[in-house]
């Protein structure tokens, strides 16, 4: 039984605009076509899903662009997205059925707008981060000075051998202007020694004098030395700090590069997290504009399940009822015709057998025949060789007799002679 629409439906004209939105809305065109009254719903759910898609376009422009930083990429994507977005919430809409009951109705729309939460999410998040661009720029500049004074100190770690080679040049600076102290101090008491305002109080270059005379000159030979030997240390130091220096700053300014150039959509999705944690009016903000996204994902699903049901829900029932009914006595009869078509088949199987069967037992008939016949030539084969064994061994006898009482006639014989 096949459904005849065009007898049903009154003949409404539908413009092309109405057409397309109210196609965006998951409804059967040639069955809303006859349900002018239901013509503003289902054009308005339409509406809402086209413009979602348009949106999620805008927001995965948004997202590619500040990932891949390329316009052909992200207006790709972006389309991509759209389109993406868009025929998914049509596939939420246009499976959602309108119920006489509302539980059973709202229990089967769970899934539904728990899917719509999530794309609200996926669309909502790379508008706010456009949204509050420059606030999150200014977020990643601290975080960005931030991890630069961290990854700087993890490279002095790095290179602690520099501290270490600047404290042993300040080490051998000190013991230098130590030894310089000391042999400045001996040089005074030596002229004091000489002018008479030592201890001694003498005057002139007495023992004491060539005491602290000796004294200083091996001091100072010792300085010399150390000041040559200490010169050449600091400088190779020097040396060495400068080749660490250079490995450290370019290692630095790599990086400062890479942390300067991290400002990706992770970065950002960060920056965002900090500074609604940071500032309640912003945080607010994100939250109005999720709850927004949620609401227009979901306004299409709740204008279904809030509407009353009307002619097109009925319509959409009778036309499923009637295929359902068709399918199913197409079910039915092919069901039957595969039930005979089997015992066709079972009846022919048994028939072969049967068949096989009478074939089998003229042939096991036939073989046992064969096999007598086959026997009894044997047996008669048998017979006649024995038989013809037989004569032959009574004609082998009767000559040996014959031949044995010859003999006996030949020695009677040749005894009369002798």
């Amino acid at each position: 039984m096949e459904s005849n629409h065009t007898t049903i439906i009154p003949n409404y004209k539908m413009s092309l605009f109405y057409q397309f939105f109210s196609w965006c809305s998951g409804a059967r065109l040639y069955l809303l076509k006859g349900c002018p009254t239901d013509y503003n719903k289902y054009f308005g759910i339409g509406m809402i899903i086209f413009l979602t898609g348009i949106m999620a376009s805008i927001t995965g422009f948004f997202a590619l662009f500040t990932i891949f930083d390329s316009y052909p990429v992200a207006i790709i994507f972006g389309i991509f997205w759209g389109i993406l977005i868009f025929f998914l919430d049509w596939f939420i809409v246009a499976s959602l059925k309108k119920e006489e009951k509302f539980l059973p109705e709202f229990l089967f729309s769970i899934p539904r707008i728990f899917l719509a939460i999530l794309l609200a999410v996926v669309i909502s998040k790379p508008l706010e981060l456009k949204l509050f661009e420059k606030e999150i720029n200014a977020v990643l500049v601290s975080m960005k000075t931030e991890s630069s004074i961290q990854f700087k100190q993890l490279v002095d770690k790095e290179f602690i051998q520099i501290q270490t080679l600047k404290l042993e040049n300040d080490n051998l600076n000190r013991d230098l202007k130590d030894k310089e102290e000391q042999r400045e101090l001996l040089f005074d008491m030596i002229i004091k020694e000489a002018e008479g305002e030592s201890l001694t109080g003498r005057v002139g270059k007495g023992p004491v004098y060539r005491e602290k005379k000796a004294e200083f000159d091996r001091l100072n030979l010792n300085l010399d030395e150390f000041k040559k030997n200490s010169a050449e240390q600091i400088k190779l130091n020097n040396q060495k700090i400068e080749k660490l220096e250079l490995l450290r700053n370019e290692k630095v300014k790599d990086g400062s590069k890479d942390i300067y150039k991290a400002d990706g959509l992770l970065a950002r999705l960060e920056a965002m997290s900090k500074l609604k944690k940071n500032n309640s009016t912003v945080n607010s903000a994100s939250w109005f504009i999720f709850i927004l996204f949620i609401l227009i994902e979901a306004a299409p699903i709740l204008v279904k399940l809030l509407s009353r049901r009307g002619p097109y829900d009925e319509l959409i029932e009778k036309e499923e009822y009637e295929k359902l009914v068709e399918y199913k006595k197409q079910k039915i009869k092919a069901k039957f015709l595969a039930n005979n078509y089997l015992e066709l088949l079972k009846q022919k199987d048994e028939l072969q057998i049967e068949a096989e069967k009478r074939n089998n037992e003229n042939l096991i008939k036939h073989i046992e025949e064969a096999k007598e016949d086959i026997n009894k030539k044997v047996v008669d084969k048998w017979k006649e060789k024995e038989l013809e064994a037989v004569i032959q061994n009574d004609t082998e006898t009767n000559l040996a007799e014959e031949s044995f009482n010859k003999s006996d006639d030949n020695k009677g014989e040749t005894v009369k002679i002798d």
